[in-house]
């Protein structure tokens, strides 16, 4: 049972990293680069990881902001087409349903991939060091727990 929580924990965790690094927290970092490093950072303090695990997780990152970059997740999340589309007189919904469908296929692609590493990050950690993740995942999401949901 134990097992299973710390693996979804993990899985929890990646996934939270995985919106930070392509998609949150705009406000306090200026690129993808610049989040996923400091996401990093704090990982490898927090676990305490050895040198083996830091390298690990470093060709990760990479291998994330990579295919972050290859998808094109960057950017607004409207083409610019959309947007003047809003000035006309009607909107094409088969247009925006496109661009919708579009952008949706790009996020499972990432999210797919971005599992994968979890599991491959997942599989260098010791025991305490799962659990020391599962800590910070429960640390993490009450920042964000609502009272409404």
């Amino acid at each position: 049972m134990f097992r299973k929580i710390a693996k979804i924990s993990a899985v929890a965790l990646v996934l939270g990293l995985a919106v930070a690094v392509t998609q949150g927290c705009h406000h306090r970092w200026h690129s993808p680069e610049k989040r996923a490093e400091y996401i990093v950072k704090k990982l490898k303090s927090e676990l305490d990881l050895t040198d083996a695990q830091s390298a690990t997780l470093d060709k990760i990152k990479d291998e994330v902001l990579a295919k972050r970059k290859e998808l094109q997740l960057g950017g607004p999340m409207l083409p610019k087409e959309a947007i003047e589309e809003l000035r006309g007189a009607t909107l094409n919904v088969d247009k925006w349903n496109k661009v919708g469908e579009e952008r949706e296929k790009k996020m499972s692609t990432m999210r797919v991939f971005f599992l994968k590493k979890a599991v491959e990050f997942h599989a260098v950690l010791t025991p305490e060091q799962r659990n020391k993740l599962a800590d910070l995942v429960i640390k993490f999401q009450s920042r964000f727990d609502r009272a409404d949901g």
